[in-house]
């Protein structure tokens, strides 16, 4: 802790004069490899270390020598002897094109000797002028681009056993730490070397051990979270929020994390604690802070917390959200309304969202949002507001705003209500509840979600399966899986791949959730009898080659769908089944004779969608050596957890995969099928065949690095 101390009193005038000149001089060099020198004492303990710097005279220097007191402690003799050694040493000039430091200069590589007197490139006369012995060394160079202004070398790691070896994970902190010294180390001994704001900010992250942020480029702002800050707040501190850890409890993001002294005056003003804190550059911060408060003055929406406030919320408890009564003047024409309508769903759009929930309570609304699968609570609206709200967004579905009765299903089309470039249609389903009617309405990204098998996660086996099935003239393929398994968004993948100007596709969908430039989509209306067996009786006398029902439903379905698929029509669908096998069971269920089954089914794929990983911020994990065992996993097979970071808001994870299951038939599944045999059966002589269960194949995602175990064993069954 006292090290700790002592490197905090040398870092922080360094950082002040740096930020204040947005330079370095001469005087600052030597804090400069203090510094250095300290954080590199503090995590590997080496007994010696020396900075080389390659002077004007192209000779290499010693500029700074440093002796570990472990080697002198309690004797005055000795530290004198290792002093005057020091200041001899630093009068010391090398031939750049001799020995290890004149191989890295050269090189520009590290040079790991972990043992001394084994290594042919190993100076021993060195020991002599040092006095004591080396038995382990590192010497990385100082580079900047392809530049190299010198080298770091340590000799000897000091543990609690005494002197032992240095590991690779020594090494490669090493090198982390002359990478960033080396910028500014170069600055001071040639000032016109250009020296960005970016690089500047990101030395000093690393120098206080904060994370670097470049919020022009990485960062989205969250404007309602901007908007429990008051904007007096941002004119006169250089600080602002980017998460609500828990109750008064920020993530921050500001200039010089050791200014303590405007942290604690910036919690006072605000009634906020700063938890963790980010760097960046102070053009950036200004900037992001010039923009919300320009946002404000132009009556614009400053996020969807502006816009709630507008109509009666106001963030401020534990939860975010403090409830006020805004009485009966906002209706569904009323400007805030619309502005927090518009709000809502841009929030959702631009966070990812699949889905989102706007559900009435007694005291309040809710609005969450499906985010890669999982609900997240973002919003939280005075009761009050339920009535305008879902009037508006009835509106907005061109639905009958006077039904409160009964369930109602619309569209938005939401380019026609903003003037933003959000290309997106919202699948709007509306239910009646105790409270009032809930809301709950499914993205359709028009612009960007049609996305070809490549990105489906299928792995190398089953993808090439799975194009061999669906260049089949005639038959069967089916899709199963429980509601926002990704089915959809395949099936549209698969006639993407196939479809071509010589093949006529028809599709019966409820709804069509995308318009595919070539294809001929019906949607079903089965108020007025327009159902799936319908729209399927009508595409066989519509001379198709390919067919795509939404789903099969009943036996009706069934029977014309197994009909289609007999008269050399190539046929795609869906089923809500588990599994691959249990399909094919489940078709002789409804009344499908086996035989028929047998003779069109070409494959099942059963399907799951996981959580990927965020490849910013995940992090090895170690796994049982049971857990390793039960799944016959090598020892060497590295996996990965979730952390939390910006780019995926504290989750660890950002985005989904598909995990599949892909069953083909071949000779023994049909003969079991035509005799009736358990899906258990059918399942276990198709991996007998080389399918992949769904639970194998997420194991191989986790292996990847693509997700997590825990996503695998959650949302996963083992068979």
């Amino acid at each position: 802790m006292a090290l700790q101390d002592n490197l905090d009193a040398i870092i922080k005038p360094l950082i002040k004069n740096l930020i204040a000149k947005k330079s370095v001089t001469a005087e600052d060099l030597g804090d400069v490899l203090n510094i250095t020198i300290q954080k590199v004492v503090h995590s590997i303990s080496a007994l010696a270390i020396t900075l080389f710097m390659l002077g004007k005279d192209d000779k290499v220097h010693f500029s700074k020598v440093y002796y570990s007191s472990v080697l002198y402690e309690g004797d005055e003799e000795l530290e004198k002897a290792f002093t005057e050694k020091k200041e001899e040493m630093e009068k010391v000039t090398l031939d750049k094109d001799k020995g290890i430091i004149g191989k890295v200069i050269n090189s520009g590589k590290s040079y790991f000797c972990q043992d001394a007197k084994s290594d042919p490139n190993f100076y021993s006369q060195i020991d002599c002028k040092t006095g004591f012995e080396t038995k382990s060394m590192m010497t990385v160079p100082l580079k900047v681009a392809d530049k190299v202004i010198g080298a770091i070398q340590v000799l000897n790691k000091f543990g609690a056993e005494g002197i032992t070896f240095f590991v690779e994970e020594d090494l490669l902190f090493l090198e982390e730490v002359a990478n960033y010294s080396a910028r500014i180390i170069n600055k001071v001994n040639f000032p016109d070397t250009a020296f960005p704001e970016e690089e500047l900010a990101s030395y000093v992250a690393q120098l206080t051990k904060h994370p670097f942020l470049d919020v022009l480029k990485d960062f989205e702002v969250d404007k309602a979270l901007m908007n429990i800050i008051g904007p007096e707040h941002y004119k006169r501190y250089p600080i602002f929020p980017v998460k609500k850890i828990s109750g008064q409890n920020l993530r921050v993001v500001l200039e010089n994390p050791l200014e303590y002294q405007q942290i604690e005056s910036w919690e006072i003003a605000t009634g906020f604690k700063v938890k963790e804190i980010v760097v960046s550059t102070k053009s950036g911060i200004r900037k992001i802070i010039d923009d919300f408060l320009n946002s404000i003055g132009e009556g614009q929406s400053s996020g969807m917390g502006d816009a709630a406030s507008e109509v009666g919320e106001q963030y401020g408890a534990e939860h975010g959200v403090e409830v006020m009564d805004v009485g009966d003047a906002v209706t569904e024409d009323s400007a805030p309304i619309i502005k927090l309508a518009n709000q809502i769903i841009e929030d959702a759009y631009f966070k990812g969202a699949s889905d989102i929930h706007v559900e009435p309570f007694e005291k309040e609304v809710l609005i969450r949002f499906r985010i890669d699968g999982v609900c997240q609570e973002v919003l939280k609206l005075p009761s009050k507001s339920s009535r305008a709200l879902t009037a508006r967004l009835k509106i907005m579905s061109d639905l009958n705003i006077a039904e409160k009765r009964l369930p109602q299903d619309g569209r938005i089309k939401f380019k026609n209500f903003t003037r933003k470039n959000i290309d997106i249609e919202l699948r709007v389903s509306i239910a009646p509840l105790i409270w009032g009617e809930k809301i709950c309405m499914r993205i359709l990204d028009i612009s960007g979600s049609l996305l070809g098998l490549a990105q489906m996660g299928y792995s190398e086996h089953n993808e090439k399966l799975y194009k061999e099935l669906i260049k089949k003239p005639y038959g069967m393929i089916l899709h199963v899986g429980p509601t926002g398994s990704g089915k959809t968004s395949t099936l549209y993948a698969a006639i993407n791949e196939i479809n071509k100007p010589d093949i006529n596709i028809q599709t019966a969908e409820d709804p069509v959730e995308f318009m595919l430039r070539g294809v001929n989509q019906m949607q079903m209306k089965r108020e007025i009898g327009l159902t799936f067996s319908a729209a399927l009786r009508c595409f066989l006398r519509q001379d198709p080659d390919v067919i795509l029902v939404g789903e099969i439903r009943d036996l009706e379905t069934a029977e014309i769908a197994v009909e289609a698929a007999l008269t050399g029509h190539l046929l795609f669908s869906t089923l809500h089944t588990n599994d691959a096998a249990t399909t094919v069971t489940r078709f002789i269920e409804m009344g499908i004779e086996p035989f028929l089954v047998s003779g069109t089914v070409l494959g099942v794929c059963a399907q799951r969608l996981l959580r990927r990983l965020c490849q910013k911020c995940k992090k090895p994990v170690d796994v049982t050596p049971e857990t390793r065992k039960k799944y016959n996993i090598a020892d060497d097979v590295q996996f990965y957890g979730p952390v939390g970071c910006e780019k995926c808001n504290d989750t660890g994870y950002k985005g989904r995969i598909g995990v599949h299951e892909l069953l083909t038939l071949n000779d023994a599944i049909r003969e079991e099928i035509n005799k009736k045999s358990p899906a258990e059966v059918i399942n276990k002589i198709a991996i007998e065949n080389n399918m992949i269960s769904l639970f194998d194949d997420g194991i191989g995602k986790a292996k990847a690095g693509i997700t997590s175990l825990d996503e695998v064993f959650t949302r996963l069954m083992e068979k």
